[in-house]
């Protein structure tokens, strides 16, 4: 108790230390275990592993009975992320003394934080047996029983609770024990029971935007819908640019035609005249000219007060042609007549200041962006940017347009003209920087993010730290386009351990949550947190690893310094020997530089690291990473959690059959193609990986008995009639209008027969690219180029001038003089 108050409470170590030292001395207990493991645990905080460890073990060595020994070894590796090892050394220290409160807990974070819930639940009913009168053990017991999704035995346990604090005064956090409490209702389909549980309650619930939507939500359930209407009517009162309560309240009043629900609308829009919400959500149920007239007002509206995410706004309408043609027609007829007229309305009296002209210009741009009419959009950009050429807006659509079209360096010409009008937007400048990784300049990109970084620190290392994963991601992917793998990985690996990083940082909320009964919000964290590698910026990570392993086992790198990129291949020995030796140069010389810049920033982060006990994980090292003997095994660290949270992905089952296939695993091939078909049967790889799986059943075939049996009944679920020629066949008759559908159509037939890889090539040249996008073309240009169909330097060439004729600003497809230059 002593050394948990003084010592580790207070950070008083070098005086636990002392003291420590001083029973030591004494010959008596020179070996005394509990004394040795807790100098042990003093040495940890102070940074000295070593140490640590070996006092710990001798304590333990001398008295292996002691749960004070046991316990403090489980502290250490807690220290060290090994929450396995640490939860045995808790068991252990639990068995001489189960009924410890602090073992206990300390064994409960370390469940709940490995998701061991089985096991949370037992340790959290032990607690509440010994400590029946504290809160916590009750909240901690019922949310054990709400993770496993026992909700009558959760809801029992709450309402007993409940029972102890009548008669206290209500305060916020019995309130969001109430409403706690009616979520789980909720999750159990206990409607009825929760919407009463609310209302007898309503006094004590303090949180009455939450108690109001629950209501709302749960009224609707119920079918009690004039009820549902006036709670989201109250809720709309509370927040009218809400569109979720508009969309509710609508809903709520049963009117499914057009004319009852914009009525209600208009009632919304005269209570609140100048909320925007319910006029938008009108513009999405209107239609013809009623449409019209709603989107006339509102047009002028906004161009006139120049509102810069009008486009934006009016983006989700787009998909109806009719609505985009009409807003195309009034906004044309805006252009024309202001420049004439200086007024939205030839027969208007009402002049308009210039800049409605000027956003109208704007607008006008990025309608024929969207439509991909490159010309019409420079043509009014440029004319807005020479009405105003002070102005940012038009600088950074121009530099969209050309984005769009394909030229990057352009692009980040212009979103850099923006940029430098003003250097203290930080939106102008990570805008630019992402335009710039896009368009190869790495260098140019992190001076531009050094302007809001650290000062004396390189900007790289700035962001990681800061885990700007946009960044990073970004990197990867030029470094990728750019086959330097090595970087690749670095990146990737980067992503990687901010996710590792993120679900470490939960380990501090799980007291935390229990103390403040944020009890709602905890559950959310930890949904979150299980389905964390979710997220886009991990899936893109997960991309560029998967596929730079997949590349290192088809071809593994023949040169030492694992930066090999392909550009050796035409290079005679000596050239390529003298290149060898200029990038192990150049690699050593930038990492000994990096190494410098990181021991120079991070004395600071060091000596807090130190302080808490803790050591800086040695840092990710591309050259290593690349160096790897089992790529495919090092791909599945990415594979496997997109495969658990990313199912809805098809690039997540497009790369899980490459690795798979490279495997020989058939059982997980078939698994793979099948949910391709289930998440999205127009993915174009389906043909390919489809046949190269009937091929390599056929071939290679597989072991008799149970697998030969599952095998061959997959199998007729995906080819009914054993002829894949047929079902190449049907699908080309379904997809071959599509080029990437078309193109892999072709790599298929040419998988199946080799000597027909020229035909099926020439009919991918012969393809006609009028209606194709941008995306179709280069997706095709780069499978070409990575060396499917076989295809020449002449051939590439062909495809190329093709797509420049179709795409002319398009950087990939441009003939090498005239290639845009930098500026």
């Amino acid at each position: 108790q002593w050394y948990q108050r003084r010592v580790r409470e207070n950070k008083q170590y070098k005086s636990g230390l002392k003291h420590a030292r001083q029973i030591l001395s004494n010959s008596k207990f020179q070996e005394h275990g509990e004394t040795l493991a807790m100098m042990g645990l003093t040495l940890n905080c102070l940074g000295r592993k070593e140490e640590a460890y070996d006092n710990v073990k001798r304590g333990l060595r001398n008295n292996l009975r002691s749960h004070v020994c046991w316990h403090v070894f489980g502290l250490l590796q807690r220290s060290d992320k090994k929450y396995e090892e640490a939860i045995k050394c808790y068991r252990n220290a639990l068995k001489w003394d189960k009924d410890n409160l602090q073992i206990l807990r300390d064994l409960s974070l370390l469940q709940i934080q490995t998701r061991d819930l089985d096991g949370y639940k037992m340790t959290r009913h032990q607690l509440l047996m010994l400590r029946a009168n504290q809160r916590a053990g009750w909240v901690g017991y019922a949310i054990a029983l709400h993770t496993l999704g026992e909700y009558e035995n959760a809801l029992n346990v709450l309402q007993t609770f409940r029972k102890t604090q009548e008669g206290k005064p209500a305060d916020y956090e019995f309130s969001e024990l109430l409403l706690y409490e009616a979520s789980i209702m909720v999750e159990a389909g206990k409607f009825k029971d929760a919407l009463n549980h609310i209302y007898t309650h309503r006094d004590s619930i303090l949180d009455i935007q939450s108690w109001l939507e629950m209501a709302g939500d749960l009224h609707a359930k119920l079918g009690e819908y004039e009820d549902s209407a006036d709670v989201f009517f109250e809720l709309y009162q509370r927040n009218p640019e809400n569109a979720t309560y508009i969309e509710k309240y609508i809903q709520a009043h049963r009117h499914f035609n057009e004319e009852d629900s914009l009525k209600k609308c208009e009632e919304l829009r005269d209570l609140y005249p100048r909320a925007e919400a319910p006029f938008n959500y009108a513009l999405k149920l209107s239609s013809g000219n009623r449409f019209r007239t709603l989107v006339d007002g509102y047009l002028q509206r906004q161009l006139r007060k120049g509102v810069p995410p009008l486009f934006n706004i009016l983006k989700h309408l787009f998909h109806d042609s009719n609505k985009l043609e009409t807003i195309k027609e009034l906004v044309h007829g805006y252009y024309v007549s202001l420049e004439e007229h200086k007024s939205f309305k030839p027969d208007s009296e009402d002049k308009e200041f210039p800049t409605a002209y000027l956003h109208v210009m704007i607008f006008l741009a990025q309608l024929y962006d969207y439509e991909h009419d490159t010309t019409k959009a420079l043509f009014y950009i440029d004319r807005a940017m020479q009405h105003t050429p002070t102005y940012i807006d038009p600088y950074i659509v121009k530099s969209k347009i050309y984005k769009h079209a394909g030229d990057m360096t352009e692009a980040v010409h212009w979103v850099d003209e923006a940029r430098t009008m003003d250097l203290a937007d930080r939106y102008l400048n990570c805008k630019a920087a992402k335009y710039m990784l896009r368009a190869g300049m790495i260098e140019k990109a992190e001076e531009a993010c050094a302007l809001f970084t650290r000062e004396g620190q390189p900007a790289v290392d700035n962001l990681n730290e800061m885990q700007c994963m946009w960044f990073l991601t970004e990197s990867a992917r030029t470094y990728f386009r750019n086959k330097d793998w090595a970087n690749v990985l670095q990146k990737c690996h980067e992503v990687e351990k901010h996710f590792v990083d993120i679900v470490e940082d939960q380990f501090d909320f799980h007291p935390y949550s229990m103390r403040k009964m944020t009890l709602r919000a905890y559950i959310g964290l930890l949904r979150l947190e299980d389905s964390i590698r979710g997220h886009q910026f991990f899936n893109k990570a997960a991309d560029y690893a998967i596929r730079t392993y997949l590349h290192l086992h088809d071809k593994p790198l023949s040169d030492s310094n694992g930066l090999g990129n392909g550009e050796t291949d035409e290079m005679t020995e000596k050239e390529k020997k003298k290149l060898e030796s200029k990038k192990k140069r150049a690699a050593k010389k930038k990492q000994q530089q990096q190494n410098e810049a990181a021991v120079q920033n991070s004395n600071a982060k060091d000596k807090k690291q130190q302080a808490d006990g803790e050591i800086a994980p040695p840092p990710i090292v591309g050259i290593e990473l690349v160096k790897t003997e089992a790529p495919l095994d090092d791909a599945m660290k990415f594979l496997d959690p997109l495969r658990a949270l990313s199912p809805q992905c098809p690039n997540t089952h497009k790369l899980a059959f490459q690795v798979f296939y490279r495997q020989g695993k058939i059982l997980l091939m078939i698994q793979s193609v099948k949910r391709a078909v289930k998440t999205n049967p127009r993915t174009p790889e389906i043909a390919l990986h489809l046949t190269q799986l009937h091929k390599y059943i056929k071939t290679k075939g597989t072991n008799s008995g149970i697998i030969a049996e599952i095998v061959e009944t997959e199998m007729l679920d995906l080819l009914p009639n054993k002829d894949i020629n047929e079902w190449l066949n049907m699908r080309e008759s379904l997809t071959g209008s599509n080029l990437e559908n078309f193109f892999m159509l072709r790599c298929a037939h040419a998988h199946l027969a080799p000597d027909s890889s020229r035909d099926q090539l020439q009919a991918v040249l012969d393809f006609p690219l009028q209606g194709t996008t941008l995306k179709s073309c280069e997706y095709v240009f780069g499978h070409l180029q990575s060396g499917l169909l076989n295809a020449t330097a002449e051939d590439l060439a062909v495809f190329s001038a093709a797509c420049h004729a179709q795409f002319p600003l398009a950087s990939a497809f441009k003939p090498p003089s005239q290639e845009t230059v930098p500026r």
